[in-house]
């Protein structure tokens, strides 16, 4: 929901994002890059408009790492299931299938996340434009020798996983943080 507010991008009903703080409700502004707050109390409106409050942080932590998770493996079969409905039923996706429909309690799982976060905040600060949109976002699923992995691009963060609960993460002495990230989860 952060990546939603800051970009600007509406829900299914066209509704701009929100996100409830202990502020007030955050909302997505119709200028590209602006954000406004509706303030829950008038001691909060106050401060605000005396310049007290000045700025808010938005923590851009996953608050659901597992239904990520299991959302990107969804994905990664429709791909798969969208180029040829048989592979997506072969033998070698089941525990993807498993995973994104009913995961067995104590299935684990990870997904990978890497950021260019200069960028992609500089983005945020002065908006993303429909073009930069369609050309950053992208959905794609990736043949490796030995498995395939969805990649989810969303204009200067990667998020990855593989489609195979055997395929283990990435080693991350490789990838510093907090330009990437590993999350690994447990149903």
């Amino acid at each position: 929901m952060p990546f939603r507010l800051l970009a600007g991008i509406p829900t299914r009903k066209g509704r701009a994002p929100t996100i409830q703080t202990h502020l007030g409700t955050l909302r997505s502004g119709v200028v590209d890059g602006h954000v406004g707050i509706d303030p829950d109390s008038s001691e909060i409106k106050a401060a605000i408009a005396d310049g007290e409050i000045t700025a808010v942080r938005i923590l851009a932590e996953p608050t659901e790492p597992l239904a990520l998770a299991r959302m990107l493996v969804k994905m990664g079969l429709e791909i798969v299931a969208a180029e040829n409905v048989e592979d997506a039923l072969e033998p070698r996706f089941d525990s993807a299938r498993n995973f994104a429909r009913s995961p067995i309690r104590g299935t684990k799982w990870w997904w990978f996340m890497s950021t260019g976060r200069d960028a992609l905040f500089t983005k945020f600060r002065r908006g993303v434009t429909v073009e930069e949109w369609r050309r950053g976002v992208s959905v794609s699923v990736h043949q490796f020798p030995k498995f395939e992995a969805v990649r989810l691009q969303l204009l200067d963060m990667t998020i990855f996983t593989a489609l195979d609960v055997r395929v283990a993460p990435p080693s991350m002495s490789e990838y510093p943080e907090p330009d990437t990230r590993l999350f690994e989860v447990t149903c």
